[in-house]
């Protein structure tokens, strides 16, 4: 999760401001912050297909905002939890452990237009004449036969290692440090001209 929080510039500006601007800070601040939120929600999204290969729109559609108030002074970016579950390795990097029996590898095997094994691809393989889930020469895996050979078509491997390849939190604070103030400048002006 991503803070967007700025008290302590904030507290410089309060300074050169009158009674009246002082008293609408809060709603000014948690509206720019809550706004913030959602440019930085944005920025990540579109930085996704350039980090990376071919995201599906469910990926796309990874981002969630949590917005500030006037008591509560921080907005929150975040990726949502169904996502998080594989982006994490994109984020953090590290080994994924098969939630089920194996990791499945494919091996020269069509994959869908985001590069992924449809869901029920598979049992599809495994419904194919020829084709069988084992160990040849101590390598687990789906093969089919060929003649006197057989092909690997899918590897089964028991763990697989991930490099960080999406800088999150980075692209988020740049997002943050070049929208806020301009944000955060329209905000005031709308809450002190609609003040009483």
């Amino acid at each position: 999760m991503l803070t967007v929080s700025v008290k302590h510039n904030i507290a410089d500006v309060r300074k050169t401001l009158d009674n009246i601007a002082q008293k609408q800070m809060p709603f000014a601040i948690a509206k720019a912050l809550t706004q913030t939120a959602k440019v930085v929600a944005g920025v990540e999204s579109r930085a996704l297909p350039r980090e990376l290969d071919k995201p599906t729109p469910f990926t796309m559609r990874a981002f969630g905002t949590k917005p500030a108030t006037k008591q509560r002074q921080i907005a929150s970016v975040f990726i949502k939890p169904d996502q998080w579950k594989y982006l994490r390795y994109q984020v953090d990097g590290g080994e994924r452990r098969p939630t089920k029996r194996a990791v499945v590898i494919p091996q020269g095997l069509r994959v869908n237009q985001y590069g992924n094994m449809p869901k029920a691809a598979i049992r599809k393989l495994l419904s194919k004449p020829g084709v069988f889930s084992g160990t040849v020469n101590g390598v687990p895996g789906i093969y089919q036969r060929k003649g006197r050979s057989v092909a690997l078509l899918v590897k089964y491997v028991d763990k697989a290692g991930y490099k960080r390849r999406f800088a999150f939190g980075d692209i988020g604070q740049q997002a943050i440090a070049a929208e806020f103030w301009a944000i955060f400048a329209r905000a005031l002006a709308g809450a002190l001209a609609t003040a009483r």
